[in-house]
C-alpha cells in the first residue's frame, strides 16, 4: 500500500495525470466552448510537448551540474599551495569514484546525471564506530566492481564513497567528528559539496555510535562525543544550508552479551529487517520529544525481545539452549541508561544551535567480533558477591550484517525528499526583502493594471458613446449636416487615438491598451461615411465629367501639357475654384487622373486630390446643404478632406470600382490630343510626378504644430514636388540630366511610354531654362493657392477669443509668424537679393552673443523671423528675382528687417501683443461688458483702439507697395485675427446694452405704463400724457437711451436706426426695435399718442458670396450695402427709405475691373420690381433667396421681412400705444444667424 501511495504522489505521475485530465477536458468540452476537436488535440499535444521540454531542461540542468561537480573535483592549477595533503587525497578519491561509476552499469543507465539524481547521505561518528563496516555489510547492491565498495574497512582516512543502486553514502573519517584540528579540511569538503550540489548537498545524516563504547566508557566520554557530534551536525546545517533528517545508528549491537546466541537461529529475512524506531516526520517542525520517544520505543523493543525469548524456550524444550537466549533481553535492558544519556546530550536544547531533526534510532551489527559487554551479569555478580567468568565473543561460522538492509532501503533512502533548505539570517533578510519587493511590485502591477483597465474601459465607453451619438445624429435624417457632424465626432476621436500611438497615457498602458482595436473600428466606420458623403458623389461627378469629355472629344485640341497649363485667375473667398470645362484638355486630364487615384490609392497625390476633390465635391455640397450654414459646411468639409488625404496609407481608405469602358474611351481621346504635346512638357510632367512621390506634402497643420492646428487652418496642401528641399535635392538635378541626355518618361494616367531627347530642341542651357521657368511658374501658383487657403478659425466666444489671441499675439510662439517664416523660407531661394541679405547676417558679433548668453535677452523666434534684408530689394521688381521671388516679395518684405533691427512683422506682433493685453484686461474685470462696449466704441471712432491701430498698421504700412495679388493673398491672413476679435467683443457689448435697456427703459415702463390704458387693454387707469412722455417721445427714456447708451454704436437715418460697422461688423438690432423705434421717439400729440409719417416696411438683407467678383453694391432707397466677400451679417433696411431717394440699383465689380449693372429700377416701385426680377427660392424661417444675374455675373442675397407696411399701418402706429409691450432685449444676433466666414478681410 505504501508503494502505491508513493507512486500516486510522485510528481511525475501527478503531472501525467494532470495533462491527461486537461486533454480529456479539452476533448469533452470542445463543443461547449465552440472549438473543433482538432484544436483540442493540438492543445493536448502542445501541453505534452511543454511538459517534455520542461523535463528535458531539468535533466539537462542536472546533468550539467553533475558534470561540473566531476570537473570541479579534478585538481587544477587554482588549488594553491594549501591544496595539498589530505585535501588532495579527498579530491583524488572523489575523482576515482566518479570515473569508476561513469564506466559502470549505473553510469551507462543514468549517465552523468546519476551523480546528482541519487540521494547522498553522510555518515559521521567517532573513529572505530563501525561506520564503514555497517555500509559494507548492509547487503546493498554496489555496482562498482572489485573491492572499491569495501574501501575504508579497518579505518577511513578521509572520506570513502559508497555508490549503491539506491543512493550514495559518504563515509567520513572519524577524526572529522571528534578532532577540531581537521576543521579546515572538513570545511573544504563541505564547501565542495555545497558549491556543486547546491539544491541538496546531502539528503540525510547518519550518526554511527558504537554501543560498546557508550556502555563501557565513562559517562564524560559519552557526553563529549555527543557534544562533538552535535557540533558536526550544526556545521553541516550551516555550511550546506539544509535541515537534513538525523538517523542515530547504534552499531556493534553484537557486543551486547547474548546477541549472537539470541539471533543465531534467525533467518536471513529476519536479519535484514529494521530493529529500531522511526519518529513520524512533521514538516511544520513541531517540537520533538526525543527522550520520551526513545523511552517508549526502547521499552517496546525490550518487550519484543522477552516475547521472542519465551517463544524460543517454548519451541526448544527438549534441546539444550544457549545462555544468551535467556540473558540477552536483560543485557539489552541494561544499556538503556547510557544510550538515553547520549541522546539527551545530542538533542538537548541549545539557544545557539539548530536542533537536529531527529528521525529515529536503530540497532545494527556488522562483524560480530570483539569484547562482549555483559552489564546485567556484572550487576548480579556484584550484588551477590559472585565470581564472574570473563566471556569472549564466540567465533561465528559466517559474519553477516544484522538489521541493515531494510534500514537503508525502506527508511533512509526512502526519506530522500525530507531534506529542507536552510537559509541563514542574511539570506533570509534578502529573501524577505525580495518577497516584499516582489509583493510591492506585484501590487504596483496590479494597481497599474487596474488603473489601465479602468482607463481602457472608460475609453471604450467613450468611443461607444461617440458611435451612439453619431448614430443618433443621423437617426431619421438624411441631410448633409447630420452626416458631417457625425464624421466630425469620429474624426476627433480618431485623431486622439492617433496621438496615443505616439504618446500613450499611463492610464491606458501596461499592456491593456485597447486603442488600436477601437481606432480600427472607428476608421472603418469613418471611411464608410466618407465614402458615402464625399467619395461616391465625387466619383459620380468625375464619371459625368469624363462622359461629357468623350461626348465632346472632337472639340479637344492639342494644347500645352495639362499639368503645365496656365493658372486660372484666383477665385474670391467662399468660391476658391473655377468651373471645369469638358473641352479643356487640362481639366479632362486632371479629372481622369483623379478618377484613377480614387480607384488605386498607390498613385494618390494629396496635393492633386485636394484640388480636384474640392472642385467636384463643392456642387454636391451646395445642392445638399439644406439648412446648414454655408460657413459651417465649408469648415467641416475642409477638415474632413484634409484628414482624409492624410490617411492614404490606411488599409480602409475607400477605393472605388472604376468603369473600364469609360477609362479606355477617355484615355484614347486624350492620347490623340496629347500626342501633340511638346516633349519638353512631357519631361517636365515626369520630373514633377517623381518628385511628388519622394517628398512630403506641406500643410498648415504640419507648419504650426498640433498645439495650433485648431487655431490656424488651411484648405490647400502643396505637393512635395514644390518645396525647397525637392528643388535642391531632386528637381534641379533631374532638369540638368534631362537637358543633357535622352529622357524616358512614362505617363501612368494615359498608359504611355515615350523617349524624349530634348537636346534636339536646342542647347542644354536653353532647355534647362525652359524647364526651370515651367517649374518656377507652377511653384509660385501652388504656394499662392496655399497662402490664399490659410484661415484663422472662428473664435468661439469671448473667452475663446482671449485664449486665441494669447497664442496669436505671443511674439515667441505666434503661429502666424511661424507660417510666414516657413513661406519665406520656401520662396526666398528664387530671390537672390533677399536670400543674400539674409545669409549675410547669419554670423553674429560678440555683442549679440553677450546679450543672448550672458544677459539672457535672446530675441524671440517670431521677432527675428528674418535677418537684415534691404527693403528696397524687396519691392518685387528688383533685378535677379525669379517668378517665385517676385510673387512672394511681399512676404520677404514683411519678415525683413526695416530699421533698428525691427521688421514690419515685429510691429504687427507688437500690435497683436497690445491687443491681447487689452483683452486680458477686459477678461480680468469679471464682467467684460462695460469695457467691451467702450472698446467697440473706440474702434468705431478710430481712436484709442488697439484694433483700429492694428488694422491701420496693416493697410498703411505692411501692405503698402505690394501688388494687388499679393494684397489679396496676405491681407485676409493678417486682418482675420482683428476681425474675429472685434466680432467677439460685440457679444459682451450687446449684453451690456441690453442690461442698460432693461434698467433705463423696460423697468420704468413696467412700473409706470405697463398696467395702464392704452398699454393694457383692460386697465382701469389711463396713462397721462406726462407719464407717456417720460418713456416715449423725443424727450423720453427711449430717446435718451438711444442717444447715450447706443449713440456711438448706431446711426439714425430719418428716424430709422442702423448699426455702425467696422469691417462690416456691428451690433445687431432686434427687428421689433427697428420697426418700433420711429414711433417710440416720434413727437407726441396732445393726447400722448405718437404721430406717424406713414406706414413702412422693415426688412433685413443677408449678402452671399458672389463668384467672379471683387465686390457688389445694393442701393435701396438711398440705403447702401457694399459687400466685399467678407463675413456676412444681416443688414436692416426700411421702405420707403429715410433718405428720400426712391429706387433700387444693383452693381458688381469683376476681377478685371469691369462694373456690371445687374438691376436699376428708379421710383417708389423699385423694391417691388427688384423682387419680381429675381430668381426666388423660399427657405425656412420666412427667408427668401433672391438671385440676379447679367453678363456671367450672379449676385445672391437672403431677404427677411420684419414688418410690412400694411401691418404697420393698421397696427401699432395706427392704433397709438394700444397693447404696446417693449421687447426684453433691443440688440443681439438671432439664434439662426450665420457664423463668420473663414476668410475675408476688414474694410
Amino acid at each position: 500500500m505504501a508503494r502505491i501511495w508513493q507512486l500516486l504522489t510522485d510528481s511525475r505521475v501527478l503531472v501525467a495525470i494532470g495533462i491527461a485530465a486537461l486533454a480529456a477536458c479539452l476533448f469533452i468540452g470542445a463543443d461547449l466552448i465552440g472549438i473543433d476537436l482538432i484544436w483540442g488535440l493540438i492543445a493536448g499535444l502542445l501541453l505534452l510537448a511543454l511538459w517534455g521540454v520542461g523535463w528535458g531542461v531539468r535533466r539537462h540542468i542536472r546533468g550539467r551540474m553533475a558534470k561540473q561537480l566531476g570537473e570541479a573535483i579534478i585538481p587544477g592549477e587554482d588549488q594553491g599551495p594549501g591544496a595539498t595533503g589530505d585535501v588532495a587525497v579527498l579530491r583524488k578519491n572523489m575523482l576515482e569514484a566518479i570515473a569508476t561509476i561513469k564506466t559502470s552499469k549505473l553510469g551507462l543507465t543514468r549517465g552523468a546525471a546519476a551523480l546528482y539524481e541519487l540521494p547522498w547521505y553522510m555518515i559521521i561518528g567517532n573513529p572505530a564506530a563501525g561506520k564503514s563496516s555497517a555500509v559494507a555489510r548492509s547487503g546493498l547492491t554496489f555496482p562498482i566492481p572489485g573491492n572499491k565498495a569495501l574501501q575504508g574497512v579497518g579505518g577511513t582516512r578521509n572520506c570513502d564513497w559508497f555508490f549503491t543502486t539506491d543512493g550514495i553514502l559518504l563515509d567520513t573519517a572519524g577524526r572529522y567528528s571528534v578532532q577540531d584540528t581537521d576543521r579546515e579540511e572538513w570545511f573544504s569538503f563541505l564547501d565542495l559539496l555545497k558549491k556543486h550540489r547546491s539544491r541538496a548537498p546531502i539528503n540525510g545524516i547518519l550518526i554511527a555510535v558504537s554501543v560498546a563504547e557508550l556502555v563501557a566508557g565513562p559517562t564524560s566520554a559519552s557526553h563529549e562525543l555527543a557534544k562533538s557530534l552535535r557540533t558536526r551536525v550544526q556545521e553541516l546545517t550551516e555550511r550546506l544550508g539544509v535541515h537534513a533528517p538525523v538517523y542515530v545508528v547504534f552499531t556493534k549491537a553484537d557486543l551486547v552479551a547474548g546477541f549472537t546466541d539470541f539471533f543465531a537461529e534467525t533467518e536471513r529475512t529476519e536479519r535484514e529487517r529494521i530493529w529500531g524506531a522511526t519518529l513520524r516526520y512533521n514538516r511544520r517542525s513541531a517540537p520533538q520529544d526525543v527522550l520520551g520517544f526513545f523511552d517508549e520505543h526502547f521499552d517496546e523493543l525490550y518487550d519484543g525481545l522477552k516475547e521472542m525469548s519465551l517463544a524460543n524456550m517454548g519451541a526448544n524444550r527438549s534441546t539444550q539452549m544457549r545462555p544468551g537466549v535467556f540473558t540477552f533481553p536483560l543485557e539489552f535492558a541494561a544499556i538503556k541508561t547510557p544510550l538515553r544519556a547520549f541522546l539527551s546530550t545530542l538533542f538537548e536544547e541549545n539557544t545557539y544551535q539548530f536542533k537536529p531533526v531527529f528521525r529515529g534510532f536503530y540497532f545494527t551489527s556488522a562483524l560480530q567480533e570483539g569484547s562482549v559487554q555483559d552489564l546485567s551479569s556484572k550487576r548480579v555478580a556484584s550484588r551477590f558477591d559472585l565470581a564472574l567468568r570473563e566471556q569472549k565473543g564466540e567465533e561465528v561460522a559466517e559474519q553477516s550484517g544484522y538489521f541493515l538492509l531494510d534500514l537503508f532501503r525502506k527508511v533512509i533512502f526512502a526519506d530522500r525528499e525530507l531534506v529542507k533548505r536552510y537559509t541563514n539570517p542574511s539570506s533570509a533578510r534578502w529573501k524577505v526583502a525580495a518577497f516584499f519587493g516582489a509583493t510591492i511590485l506585484l501590487g504596483c502591477a496590479l494597481g497599474g493594471w487596474s488603473w489601465s483597465y479602468m482607463g481602457n474601459r472608460q475609453l471604450v465607453a467613450n468611443v461607444q458613446t461617440d458611435l451612439d451619438k453619431a448614430t443618433r445624429l443621423q437617426l431619421g435624417r438624411t441631410d448633409l449636416q447630420s452626416r458631417l457632424e457625425a464624421l466630425d465626432i469620429l474624426q476627433d476621436r480618431i485623431e486622439q487615438l492617433d496621438k496615443y500611438r505616439e504618446d500613450q497615457p499611463w492610464a491606458l498602458a501596461f499592456g491593456l491598451y485597447q486603442g488600436e482595436a477601437l481606432e480600427r473600428k472607428l476608421r472603418d466606420e469613418y471611411f464608410a461615411g466618407v465614402r458615402a458623403v464625399m467619395v461616391e458623389p465625387v466619383t459620380a461627378a468625375l464619371e459625368a465629367m469624363l462622359a461629357e469629355v468623350n461626348a465632346n472629344a472632337f472639340q479637344l485640341a492639342p494644347t500645352a501639357a495639362p499639368d503645365a497649363a496656365p493658372a486660372a485667375a484666383p477665385a474670391p473667398a467662399g468660391q476658391p475654384y473655377q468651373s471645369v470645362s469638358a473641352t479643356s484638355v487640362a481639366d479632362a486630364y486632371n479629372a481622369l487622373k483623379t478618377y484613377l487615384m480614387l480607384g488605386d490609392k498607390s498613385h494618390a497625390e494629396p496635393g492633386h486630390l485636394n484640388d480636384q476633390l474640392t472642385r467636384y465635391w463643392r456642387t454636391w455640397l451646395d445642392a445638399n446643404r439644406g439648412n446648414m450654414p454655408r460657413e459651417q459646411m465649408i469648415r467641416s468639409a475642409e477638415r474632413l478632406l484634409t484628414f482624409h488625404l492624410s490617411q492614404v496609407n490606411d488599409p480602409a481608405w475607400p477605393q472605388m470600382t472604376l468603369k473600364l469602358s469609360l477609362l479606355d474611351s477617355t484615355r484614347e481621346h486624350l492620347r490623340r490630343v496629347v500626342r501633340g504635346t511638346p516633349a519638353r512638357e512631357r519631361v517636365y510632367n515626369d520630373i514633377k510626378t517623381r518628385a511628388s512621390t519622394r517628398f512630403p506634402a506641406v500643410t498648415v497643420a504640419r507648419i504650426v504644430g498640433e498645439q495650433d492646428q485648431n487655431l490656424v487652418a488651411g484648405s490647400h496642401a502643396v505637393s512635395g514636388a514644390f518645396t525647397r528641399q525637392a528643388w535642391k535635392e531632386f528637381v534641379l538635378g533631374a532638369i540638368r540630366d534631362a537637358s543633357n541626355s535622352e529622357a524616358k518618361s512614362a505617363d501612368w494616367v494615359l498608359k504611355t511610354v515615350s523617349k524624349d531627347d530634348l537636346t534636339l530642341e536646342g542647347s542644354p542651357e536653353q532647355v534647362q531654362k525652359a524647364l526651370i521657368d515651367l517649374y518656377k511658374a507652377e511653384y509660385a501658383r501652388e504656394w499662392l493657392k496655399f497662402v490664399q487657403g490659410v484661415a484663422i478659425a472662428d473664435l468661439k466666444g469671448f473667452d475663446g477669443s482671449v485664449q486665441a489671441m494669447n497664442r496669436l499675439g505671443d511674439p515667441q510662439t505666434s503661429p502666424i509668424a511661424k507660417l510666414l517664416r516657413f513661406i519665406y523660407d520656401e520662396t526666398v531661394w528664387d530671390n537672390p537679393g533677399a536670400a543674400g541679405a539674409g545669409s549675410s547676417q547669419t554670423e553674429r558679433g560678440f555683442a549679440d552673443w553677450f546679450k543672448e548668453k550672458i544677459l539672457r535677452r535672446a530675441p524671440s523666434d517670431a521677432r527675428t523671423l528674418a535677418n537684415a534684408i534691404d527693403p528696397a530689394a524687396l519691392l518685387g521688381g528688383q533685378s535677379g528675382a525669379g517668378p517665385i521671388g517676385r510673387e512672394f516679395a511681399g512676404v520677404a518684405r514683411l519678415v525683413g528687417v526695416k530699421e533698428k533691427d525691427a521688421s514690419l512683422m515685429t510691429g504687427y506682433l507688437d500690435a497683436l501683443s497690445k491687443l491681447r493685453t487689452r483683452l486680458n484686461a477686459l477678461k480680468n474685470q469679471g464682467d467684460p461688458g462695460p469695457g467691451a462696449k467702450q472698446f467697440m466704441q473706440q474702434t468705431l471712432e478710430g481712436s484709442g483702439s488697439e484694433l483700429a491701430d492694428a488694422l491701420r498698421y496693416v493697410d498703411e504700412q505692411m501692405l503698402t507697395g505690394m501688388t494687388d495679388s499679393q494684397k489679396q493673398a496676405l491681407r485676409p491672413l493678417l486682418v482675420r485675427p482683428l476681425i474675429q476679435t472685434f466680432a467677439m467683443i460685440v457679444l459682451p457689448s450687446e449684453a451690456e446694452i441690453n442690461k442698460t435697456w432693461q434698467l433705463q427703459v423696460v423697468e420704468p415702463f413696467q412700473r409706470l405704463l405697463a398696467t395702464k390704458y392704452p398699454f393694457a387693454a383692460g386697465g382701469n387707469v389711463e396713462a397721462t400724457a406726462d407719464e407717456i412722455g417720460q418713456i416715449f417721445g423725443p424727450q423720453g427714456e427711449v430717446a435718451k437711451f438711444v442717444n447715450t447708451a447706443m449713440g456711438p454704436l448706431v446711426v439714425s437715418r430719418g428716424g430709422v436706426l442702423a448699426p455702425r460697422t467696422w469691417a462690416d461688423i456691428g451690433i445687431t438690432l432686434a427687428p421689433q426695435a427697428v420697426s418700433g423705434f420711429p414711433g417710440w421717439i416720434a413727437p407726441l400729440s396732445s393726447k400722448g399718442v405718437a404721430t406717424s409719417s406713414g406706414p413702412q416696411t422693415v426688412f433685413q438683407i443677408l449678402p452671399q458670396a458672389a463668384p467672379g467678383t471683387l465686390e457688389y453694391t445694393l442701393d435701396i432707397d438711398g440705403q447702401q450695402l457694399k459687400y466685399k466677400n467678407t463675413a456676412p451679417v444681416w443688414i436692416n433696411m426700411v421702405h420707403p427709405g429715410p433718405q428720400g431717394v426712391a429706387g433700387v440699383r444693383i452693381s458688381a465689380v469683376t476681377f478685371d475691373g469691369r462694373t456690371v449693372e445687374l438691376l436699376n429700377e428708379p421710383g417708389q416701385a423699385g423694391l417691388k420690381r427688384m423682387i419680381d426680377a429675381a430668381q426666388k427660392k423660399k427657405k425656412d424661417g420666412g427667408v427668401f433667396e433672391l438671385r440676379w444675374s447679367a453678363q456671367n455675373v450672379a449676385v445672391t442675397v437672403d431677404l427677411k421681412i420684419v414688418s410690412s407696411a400694411a401691418a404697420n399701418g393698421s397696427g401699432e402706429q395706427g392704433a397709438g400705444f394700444r397693447g404696446l409691450r417693449l421687447p426684453p432685449t433691443i440688440v443681439g444676433r438671432p439664434p439662426d444667424a450665420p457664423a463668420l466666414a473663414s476668410t475675408g478681410g476688414g474694410q
